[in-house]
């Protein structure tokens, strides 16, 4: 491994980052611009990334591709029996324990993840990535819906000063127990990936203009994520990145242990040293902006999301290096 290359990188990415901070600073980006953004991403870039990167992933072994599939489920059961039994240790407030096992669990492997890894790895890299992070959305809304929901609850009896509503009480929309929709599991990037993965092991190519074509839309996704995730932390006062100390001591510790636990995790079933890069620096990744989306949508502990959100983003552009300089020093 270079690791210049991870320097040259983040320092592309960090401008980008910059950029789209400043001009949602001076109003160029807002929320409706960022809204539009995002959809743009998830539903047409980010999809069409991912199918195109279908023809650099036709020489790898089946047994491989089953494996990273097979890790990454592993990791995603993990994760949230391991942030519950942190947020419990540490004694975090009980209406704040929801939020921060969203954002111990759920990553930036999709807007930061993705762009990282393509510049490190190449295109193959992002077969990777999305295969192993199919669990995502499904995890994303069940177990992070219902855990925000919780915390908007809490929110709400310890407001009230009592556990629930009373008999003359009007539930609010955080009293309400969240309906899932399942349509919202079948994400065109969910899909994609499906797809994708059905395609590779049905030995099924995609005609060479499709596969261009699929190609060249998704090359704006690494460019546009970065400037989206600028734009985003530019809604939030610089002040987030200290109002939570404790939360930042965790991120930091979650940053910085969570990506060696799953590289020694790696080396155990994979011998492909790109495979156990991009393994480990995907959970390397800072805190994903979903985490603020739902508690947005569900009354959660927004403002805590947001600045870790924040914070972990300014942060990984040193951790991140110090993670791939530790996977340089074994491979």
């Amino acid at each position: 491994m270079d690791f210049s290359g991870i320097i040259v990188t983040l320092i592309k990415l960090f401008a980008l980052i910059v950029i789209g901070f400043v001009m949602s600073r001076k109003g160029i980006l807002d929320s409706n611009v960022n809204k539009g953004m995002t959809s743009l991403l998830v539903n047409v870039t980010n999809p069409c990334l991912m199918l195109g990167s279908l023809a650099s992933a036709g020489n790898i072994p089946q047994d491989t591709v089953l494996k990273v599939v097979i890790f990454g489920f592993a990791a995603y059961l993990l994760l949230p029996l391991v942030s519950y039994l942190i947020v419990r240790l540490a004694r975090f407030p009980k209406d704040r324990r929801g939020v921060m096992q969203m954002l111990l669990v759920f990553s930036n492997t999709g807007f930061m993840a993705v762009p990282v890894m393509q510049a490190l790895y190449g295109d193959v890299s992002v077969f990777y990535v999305n295969i192993m992070n199919i669990p995502f959305n499904f995890l994303c809304y069940t177990y992070g819906v219902y855990i925000t929901a919780k915390d908007a609850r809490l929110m709400a009896a310890s407001q009230t000063g009592s556990e629930g509503p009373g008999p003359s009480d009007q539930p609010s929309a955080s009293d309400k127990a969240p309906v899932l929709n399942w349509k919202v599991l079948l994400t065109p990037g969910l899909v994609s990936s499906l797809l994708a993965l059905i395609l590779y092991f049905c030995h099924i190519a995609l005609p060479g203009p499709v596969s261009e074509t699929f190609r060249y839309i998704g090359d704006i996704t690494p460019p546009l994520s970065m400037l989206l995730i600028g734009s985003i932390l530019g809604e939030f006062p610089l002040k987030c990145l200290v109002e939570n100390p404790k939360v930042n001591v965790f991120l930091t510790l979650k940053m910085l242990i969570f990506p060696v636990v799953f590289m020694l995790a790696a080396r155990m079933v994979f011998d492909d040293p790109m495979i156990i890069g991009i393994t480990t620096l995907t959970f390397a990744m800072p805190c994903a902006s979903m985490d603020i989306m739902l508690t947005k949508q569900y009354g959660g502990q927004t403002r805590i999301a947001s600045a870790g959100v924040f914070y972990s983003t300014v942060l990984s552009l040193f951790t991140i290096p110090l993670v791939y300089l530790t996977l340089f020093r074994f491979f």
